[in-house]
C-alpha cells in the first residue's frame, strides 16, 4: 500500500512539472518569511517563484497521497 502511495505521489509531481504554469497566486507574506524563502531559494539555486512552486508541489502531492490512501 505504501508503495502505491509513493508511486502516485511521484506520478503527480511529474505531471505537475510537465504542466504549463498558467495560473497566478498573489500572496502577502511578512518580510522575514520573504527573506527566509529567498535565502532557501538561493541555496537551492532556484528563482524564488520556482522554489515556492516546487515546495508547494511537494507538500500538496505528498499530502494528497496520504489522504487518498
Amino acid at each position: 500500500m505504501t508503495e502505491s502511495l509513493a508511486s502516485f505521489a511521484v506520478a503527480k509531481r511529474r505531471t505537475a512539472r510537465a504542466a504549463k504554469c498558467d495560473r497566478d497566486i498573489k500572496l502577502h507574506v511578512p518580510e522575514a518569511l520573504y527573506d527566509d524563502l529567498s535565502a532557501l531559494a538561493r541555496m537551492d539555486r532556484r528563482a524564488l517563484s520556482e522554489y515556492i512552486r516546487v515546495t508547494l508541489e511537494q507538500h500538496v502531492y505528498g499530502t494528497i497521497s496520504v489522504y487518498r490512501g
